[in-house]
Parts: structure tokens; C-alpha cells; sequence
């Protein structure tokens, strides 16, 4: 998650990464392995959990497509989330 606290609000994008047989040279350019100490926005709001049910939703979801139980017409690898906007973007597509 990219979050930023403005205002007393919360904004930012909740994002999905997926690293499959299918897919993986996107995911180091996508994915931070960082420790994300600096991030005190995180640590300290209590909307956190409900972002955090947010991305693990669509990690679920994602992984039913992968195994079958979903239908998955554009096989995306990422996908984004606008909290702003309210906007689902999905990318990284196997060619």
C-alpha cells in the first residue's frame, strides 16, 4: 500500500502483485522489499484494517483465479486500487 494522510483523510492505492508460472519478470519492478519503517501513517491510523481487508481480498481472489474456482478472462498480475477515485486498474498481462 501507498498511502498519504492530508487533511486528517487518507488517500492512496492498495495494490495486488502476482508472481505465477505464467508470470514473473514484473514483479521486482513492482514489488518493494523494503522495511517500510519510515511509513508512520501506517502504523498509527486505525483505517489501516479496513485497507488491509481490502488488498487481502484481492490477494484472495486472485489466487481462486489462479486455482480454478474463479473465471479469469484477463489473467492480470497487478492490480490497483484508487482510494481517491474509487478506480480498479489491473496490468502485467502474460503475452
Amino acid at each position: 500500500m501507498g498511502l498519504q494522510l492530508t487533511d486528517n483523510t487518507l488517500g492512496g492505492i492498495v495494490r495486488a502483485t502476482t508472481s505465477s508460472t505464467q508470470m514473473r519478470s514484473h514483479f521486482r519492478g513492482r514489488v518493494s522489499f523494503d522495511d517500510g519503517r519510515e511509513d508512520d501513517d501506517y502504523n498509527r491510523n486505525i483505517q489501516i484494517a479496513d485497507l488491509n481487508a481490502l488488498n487481502a481480498a484481492l490477494a484472495v481472489i486472485k489466487w481462486k483465479k489462479l486455482f480454478g474456482f474463479y473465471r479469469d478472462l484477463k489473467c492480470e498480475h497487478h492490480s490497483q486500487f484508487s482510494i481517491d477515485t474509487n478506480l480498479l486498474i489491473n496490468e502485467d498481462r502474460p503475452q
